[in-house]
């Protein structure tokens, strides 16, 4: 019977033993799993995005109910201020922001005002609403201001009053751009000029009301565009070739947005756009140092100098007409594009078009000022999709602590809760494994029976 144990014990010591080798395997497996789909960055791309997309939504608002002053009030004074200083620095994507953010910037009874306000009104979109309900909490000069600003149908005077077309000058403040950031065509004050002197003809233009937007894009940022034409990058690029290094950045991604959009494996019409956006933050140096080198890295990938600039240099050895040398320039920035290397700029091109998208072109500049790497765009981007322009409210009043609302919470969703379940299940049978060999190797000496008695 003795070694009948024996032999049974050492059956189940090996069993034990392997059990526990491979729970021990597995836990790591298990747990790095689990965090890797609790805190991965790009929710979108995940079952369960919109249920994180959610909660980055009221993280966000949350985080908005803690600007300004804690007492109530002083919180309108506050946000009417904020709104003042953006208006004149004509930044009117933050503009839109604060009045987008007023239900949390402004308190409980007069958040509660407006949101009330709002759902009584049954024209335009959701934040169209808002944002007019919010108006009515501004000084009329400023809500005026806004109105002249934003509309995208300039009303003209009655008919009784309204001046001749030859009589009816443009001015200076109507021809202005919406955000003296963005770089826009000359083209773009002629058409309002256009339109306005068409309203001002036809009476029935007047009776239309004017209904301020939200998050539709007015004229000039639809044409936000800075690419130029292949006259332009041949100019550029002669000036880098005979050692004018400084806009190097600039000359790479101008090349890159003007000879990919010929090609539809290449980067897209809408990633034109954030060649723009980039160009136009290089050049009014709203880039960070870190993120500059960021992408120095990828457009030298994208764009080796080993190639480009022979490729140049043999486009510039002879003379040509400017339309011969426009064609040569394209000819060798197609020739040098290093198409492996192009993979993880396109990614970052997609970003910006996306943070973009969820702003407006002037409201991703603001945002690319407090990003440093590839991380903090992704985070900017995430947290667009989840808050609109109301993110860029958070930028202007934290600055790169507005990202951190990206990491402030996991992702609960079906994948993290089994795995969740399957670790504690894992734990729970490898402390099983652990008792049963202390209890099949350690054997406690028995209890001897004491004298009784004398």
């Amino acid at each position: 019977m003795a070694r009948q144990r024996k032999v049974q014990s050492r059956k189940a010591g090996w069993m034990l033993a392997v059990m526990f080798n491979s729970l021990l395997i597995l836990l790591p497996v298990i747990g790095a799993r689990a965090v890797a789909n609790a805190y991965d960055q790009d929710l979108t791309s995940r079952e369960g995005a919109a249920e994180a997309l959610q909660h980055a939504h009221e993280k966000l608002l949350d985080e908005l109910t803690t600007i300004g002053p804690r007492d109530e009030d002083s919180k309108l004074p506050y946000w009417q201020d904020r709104i003042i200083a953006e208006l004149d620095a004509r930044n009117m994507p933050a503009v839109r922001g604060y009045l987008l953010a007023a239900p949390q910037i402004l308190g409980r009874e007069l958040g509660e005002q407006i949101r009330v306000r709002a759902e009584a009104e049954v024209t335009g979109t959701p934040d169209e609403r808002l944002i007019r309900a919010a108006m009515q909490k501004l000084p009329e000069t400023i809500a005026a201001r806004i109105m002249e600003t934003e509309r995208y149908n300039p009303p003209a005077a009655s008919p009784e009053i309204a001046p001749p077309l030859e009589e009816a000058p443009i001015t200076a403040e109507e021809a202005a751009p919406a955000d003296s950031s963005e770089a826009v065509p000359d083209e773009t004050a002629t058409a309002e000029a256009d339109d306005a002197a068409q309203a001002a003809a036809d009476p029935a233009a007047v009776e239309e009301p004017v209904v301020l937007q939200a998050n539709v894009r007015s004229e000039d940022e639809r044409r936000f565009q800075t690419l130029g034409d292949y006259a332009d990058l041949s100019n550029m690029s002669q000036n880098w070739i005979e050692g004018d290094r400084s806009d190097e950045l600039v000359v790479k991604l101008t090349g890159l947005g003007l000879v990919q959009q010929d090609y539809s494996d290449g980067l897209s019409d809408a990633a034109a756009l954030s060649v723009s956006i980039l160009k136009s933050a290089r050049r009014s140096q709203r880039l960070t140092p870190s993120f500059s080198a960021y992408l120095e890295d990828h457009v030298d990938a994208a764009l080796p100098d080993e190639a480009l600039e022979p490729a140049l240099e043999e486009a510039f050895s002879d003379l040509a007409t400017t339309e011969m040398r426009a064609e040569r320039v394209r000819t060798a920035y197609a020739a040098s594009i290093d198409q492996s290397g192009l993979g993880p700029l396109e990614g970052d091109l997609d970003q910006i078009q996306r943070l973009a998208a969820q702003t407006s072109p002037g409201g991703a500049l603001t945002i690319l000022a407090v990003i440093e790497d590839g991380t903090d765009l992704q985070r900017a981007r995430l947290l667009a999709e989840a808050g609109g322009e109301r993110f860029i409210v958070l930028v202007r009043e934290r600055g790169k602590e507005s990202l951190k609302i990206a990491d402030a919470g996991i992702s609960w969703n079906r994948n993290t809760v089994l795995e969740i379940m399957s670790l504690t299940a894992a734990g729970m049978l490898l402390f099983w494994v652990m008792l049963s060999t202390v209890r099949l190797y350690i054997k406690l000496p028995k209890p001897r029976a004491e004298p009784q008695g004398t």
